[in-house]
């Protein structure tokens, strides 16, 4: 039998710190807002005799598009069908009828004069051939002899002078396609090798490209480099039409073209199904979208507007999404997709802007994928975020004038989008929940003492709290002190939006950045009526409570609404910093005079108990706070309304250990930042089983962020290298266990596939070293499982030493920062983890290009009590009692060890490119592994890209890292960057049907969903695959 056991997964991904030591936030040092190059975009216009039905409405909504986009955040050109006869030679294909140019306000004009002047009948070509014309466009963009695009009248060659006035006013322009009439080759658009290229065809009905003009456009793709393997449609109509695989080919050369295809008037009859299946494919081969639209001139410039608005979006950054488990189904999820949001100060300053948004899982073409409000596809796959015109749940249905003062937004398709919350597309701070939360009267915020010994119960964060003083704040005065209070509240004290109200609105900012901490949904009520709350930490030093449901109420707060929230005091004195906003975050070579790392809050992760205490329903949430300090908070939120502070652990000040909680005989001295969750348990030897435990471990310690020389870190003596068991209910420290370095990810727990008991746990450190938690057998043996043993007896065991060549400690060593995924199979366990240590994402860290990253597979078999120490005898491999690099079998090629290879070694390890990490937890579904790399952007003046390295996502066999398909075990991950963890599990969709997803898995989009069980290329389990998921 084979189980897999899934560990709360890791808080969100992407965040900061000092660069005399070193933070993930560090990737977005130096990345200018808007340096993203002006894209290329060729409209391709069928102006076959199937254009007359249209044309009035197409005309006017392609010249009405045309003439209002943003004025020069465009290059545009017109594609047309040739023309024969007169001076026209009677090759078939296409020939540019307006080249692309910067579509600045003259151009406009010029352009849109242009689409007016066409005519119906005399600019009609005889012989739309659309293969041909994509493998025209292929040569135009890469500067090629042109096969039927020279010798037109109409080409817009240099001295072109045959046409109208309005023509000819577009061929005065300098920038032709061609330098005379019957010139070669072309004069190719791409002025920057970093351009973005497009291709918009709007088509007007199913074309007949004939087997002569097939055989040749298949003969020229091939000759490109491309493959003229058929894409399968359905129906197959038009599968003997070429125009996909160039369009596939396009994208996968050097221009890496994104097509965008427009069905006007779909016919659902005779050829039209089989032509819109071609358009389909056409645009999902090459990552752009398909549209279905009426002949309506509205329907087409929406559609358009949506094209371009996708054309010109701009990245924005995302946390790690999550899903409520359902109240009684703990194996099945919601269709609730939430995720935290983050926007990093384009002027590098303190304030970063943030949000929770909502989204949900449908079918799309029979696959799942990631939906917002309207049922329509959520991401954009040319950038791999939310598209422009994605309205998540909670956002309102119309537009208003909200965002006037600040306008922003890429959906054209709706006027007024971009000073308006609705549609709130990609925008981090629009809709969603900080929408809501802006529209509130009131909030219920809540705090406790400064003193971290009095911090036992909840009380008011407002200014009539006579504990918060002015001292804690920072304030020079009482007045300043009640003003930090009410900002931090979400008062609008300081005119952000210049309105000249600052005493009866909400701020646009009152949201902040949910850099690191993953939402956790919780459903209060029934599998047929879900109450689902979704909690989660920000940067602006809240931690909150929504409603998470889409139309049900909670009390008086509505969907979306906040049911309360928690100032941690740690954030007090940061508060001031926040709201003045002048002091910028000291990225890795600032010169900015005052520069401090950036100011963290509730920024770790989010876990919680959900289940019976002495008879009586109880749900225990609690919140670590990861760099914002080195405390763990629980609270009892069984009546999710009325929250009560059950105790906090840990240590009052980062640099000290001064105030340290004690537990009887033990204490939390050794804490480091709270990062590791806290997972909960239930063990045989501590209460019978019936009493809930948590484990988590140590933290982090900032020596890790130390970059000297070749080092990577300054750990003699670190915090965090600890595994802390505790009481889930009274936070009565168990045990206190010892690693060689901080444990920074979570533990994760292997339990009873019966009793749901836990039998053994593992855990990594920083150190690149793995450990197994387990009870004490016969003999005190440490490779028993918990069993009848109470925490206190438990032992820990170093698995394996993986950080260096040897079992020696290096200065720069592999680090493991998330919880390994395990999976059990023939009676070991398989650990699986990879090491990087994102914390440094950039080359200008030494110790960057100086570790050689892996991805693991160690199989560990407790009941083997000479596992291990056969490492160190007999001529072992490690010379000690644990395993080794030499303990496993090197994977370093595409090729996939054979089974001989693999009996020789206790595991395996892949070999990553050079400087590249694993960034994310790995998560085993189908006897696939998934687990997302970065590499950092190289400094090179002039290079292309985002500016956030490369991500890529793996996706391979946990026994033998085989690629799922093909050669590949990888796929380049759209949108680059930290991905977040992927997540996996069985969703409940909306109409009731149950299925597998797995999010993080596709190349798309890391928050793109997809079916695990559909891709995989090698046997599915024989047996069933258990889910241990920790709330």
């Amino acid at each position: 039998m084979k189980k897999c056991f899934i560990a709360t997964l890791l808080a969100a991904q992407i965040a900061g710190h000092m660069p005399a030591a070193a933070e993930d936030i560090d990737l977005f040092a130096g990345v200018p807002p808007g340096a993203a190059e002006v894209p290329n975009v060729l409209v391709i216009l069928d102006n076959t005799a199937n254009w007359d039905a249209a044309f009035d409405n197409e005309m006017a909504a392609l010249s009405k598009v045309l003439g209002t986009l943003p004025p020069e955040r465009f290059r545009v050109g017109l594609m047309m069908f040739g023309e024969t006869g007169a001076d026209n030679s009677n090759v078939a294909g296409g020939y540019v009828r307006a080249a692309v140019r910067l579509l600045d306000s003259d151009n406009q004009t010029r352009y849109a004069a242009l689409i007016d002047s066409l005519d119906k009948n005399a600019d009609q070509s005889a012989r739309g051939s659309l293969a041909m014309t994509m493998a025209e466009a292929y040569f135009y963009f890469s500067g090629l002899a042109p096969h039927s695009g020279n010798n037109k009248d109409r080409t817009d060659y240099r001295g072109n002078s045959s046409g109208s006035s309005r023509s000819n006013a577009v061929y005065a322009l300098s920038g032709n396609a061609l330098l005379s009439k019957a010139g070669s080759p072309y004069v190719s658009p791409v002025t920057s090798a970093c351009a973005r290229n497009f291709i918009v065809y709007i088509s007007n009905s199913a074309l007949h490209d004939n087997v002569i003009d097939n055989s040749l456009a298949s003969a020229q793709l091939a000759a490109a480099g491309g493959s003229t393997i058929a894409i399968p449609l359905s129906p197959a109509d038009a599968q003997d039409n070429i125009a996909d695989e160039w369009a596939r080919w396009m994208k996968q050369d050097a221009l890496g073209l994104t097509t965008y295809t427009i069905d006007v008037n779909r016919a659902s009859d005779g050829n039209g199904p089989g032509w819109s299946a071609l358009l389909r494919s056409m645009a999902a081969v090459s990552g752009g979208k398909y549209f279905d639209v009426a002949a309506s001139g509205t329907a087409i410039a929406d559609a358009l507007n949506v094209a371009f608005g996708e054309i010109q979006a701009v990245n924005s950054v995302f946390a790690s999404p999550s899903l409520p488990a359902s109240a009684h189904t703990r194996s099945t999820l919601l269709n609730e997709v939430f995720i935290g949001m983050f926007r990093p100060d384009e002027n590098g300053l303190s304030r970063w802007l943030g949000n929770l948004k909502h989204y949900k899982i449908g079918l799309l073409d029979g696959s799942p994928r990631l939906l917002d409000s309207r049922d329509e596809p959520a991401l954009d796959s040319g950038t791999g975020f939310m598209t422009g015109c994605a309205r998540s749940f909670w956002t309102p249905a119309t537009t208003d004038t909200y965002w006037a003062f600040s306008p922003s937004g890429s959906c054209l398709a709706v006027s007024g989008s971009d000073a308006s919350n609705s549609p709130d597309g990609p925008v981090v701070e629009k809709g969603a929940q900080a929408h809501v939360l802006r529209s509130a009267v009131t909030r219920d915020v809540h705090t406790c003492s400064a003193d971290f010994d009095s911090c036992t119960a909840l009380t008011s964060f407002d200014t009539s709290n006579s504990e918060i003083t002015g001292e804690l704040l920072g304030a020079a005065s009482l007045a300043e002190k009640e003003a930090l209070i009410d900002w931090a509240r979400g008062l609008d004290n300081f005119d952000e939006d210049i309105d000249g109200i600052t005493t009866a609105e909400m701020r646009p900012s009152l949201h902040g950045d949910v850099v690191h901490s993953r939402p956790l949904a919780i459903d209060f009520g029934s599998d047929t009526s879900p109450r689902v709350v979704v909690f989660y930490g920000g940067n602006d030093g809240m931690l909150r409570a929504i409603n998470g449901n889409r139309g049900t109420d909670i009390g008086p707060v509505g969907p979306g609404g906040e049911l309360w929230s928690f100032m941690a005091p740690e954030f007090y004195g940061k508060i001031k910093r926040i709201r003045d906003n002048t002091i910028a975050i000291d990225y890795p070579g600032s010169s900015v005079p005052g520069a401090q790392p950036k100011a963290y809050g509730m920024d770790g992760p989010i876990t919680a108990f959900q289940g019976a205490i002495a008879g009586i329903a109880k749900v225990f949430v609690y919140a670590g706070m990861r760099r914002g300090g080195r405390a763990l908070y629980a609270f009892d939120v069984s009546a999710p309304s009325t929250p009560a502070l059950m105790w906090k652990v840990g240590c009052p000040a980062i640099g000290d250990d001064s105030g340290c909680t004690v537990s009887g005989a033990l204490d939390f001295s050794g804490i480091g930042q709270t990062w590791s969750p806290a997972v909960t348990m239930h063990a045989a030897g501590h209460g019978s089983g019936t009493s809930a435990l948590l484990m988590m471990g140590g933290g982090y310690d900032d020596c890790e962020d130390v970059d000297s020389g070749m080092a990577n870190h300054d750990c003699a003596t670190p915090k965090g290298n600890k595994i802390y068991v505790l009481d889930a209910e009274t936070g009565a420290l168990l045990k206190v266990m010892d690693t060689e370095r901080s444990v920074a990810g979570g533990i994760t727990v292997v339990p009873d596939a019966v009793s749901g008991l836990a039998r053994y746990a593992y855990a990594a450190d920083t150190g690149g070293n793995l450990y197994r938690i387990g009870g004490v057998g016969a003999g005190g043996s440490a490779t028993s499982p918990f069993g009848e043993s109470a925490p206190a007896d438990w032992t820990i065991t170093r698995v394996a030493s993986l950080g260096c060549a040897t079992s020696a400690s290096c200065a720069a060593n592999r680090k493991f920062l998330f919880a390994p995924d395990v999976v059990e199979d023939r009676g070991s366990f398989m650990i699986l983890v990879g090491s990087g240590d994102r914390e440094k994402p950039l080359l200008r860290y030494a110790a960057t290009a100086g570790v050689k990253n892996y991805f693991f597979a160690v199989r560990d078999t407790p009941a083997n009590t000479s596992w291990l120490s056969e490492e160190s005898s007999g001529g072992g491999a490690c010379g000690v009692d644990l395993l080794c690099l030499g303990s496993l079998t090197p994977v370093l090629s595409s090729a996939t060890p054979g089974n001989s290879d693999l009996a020789a070694g206790k595991g395996w390890y892949l070999g990553l490119a050079a400087t590249e990490q694993v960034v994310t937890a790995a998560i085993t579904v189908s006897n696939r592994v998934t687990f997302s790399t970065s590499q950092p952007p190289a400094p090179v003046a002039g290079s292309c890209g985002s500016g956030l390295g490369t991500a890529n996502v793996y996706n391979v066999n946990y026994l033998n890292a085989a690629p799922l398909t093909g050669e590949e075990r990888f796929e380049h991950l759209t949108g680059d960057g930290l991905p977040p963890s992927p997540v996996a599990g069985s969703v409940t969709l909306d109409d009731g049907t149950t299925v597998p997803i797995l999010i993080g898995g596709s190349a798309s989009s890391p928050f793109e969903v997809m079916d695990p069980s559909v891709t995989t290329s090698f046997d599915q389990p024989t047996t069933r695959v258990y889910w241990h998921i920790e709330q």
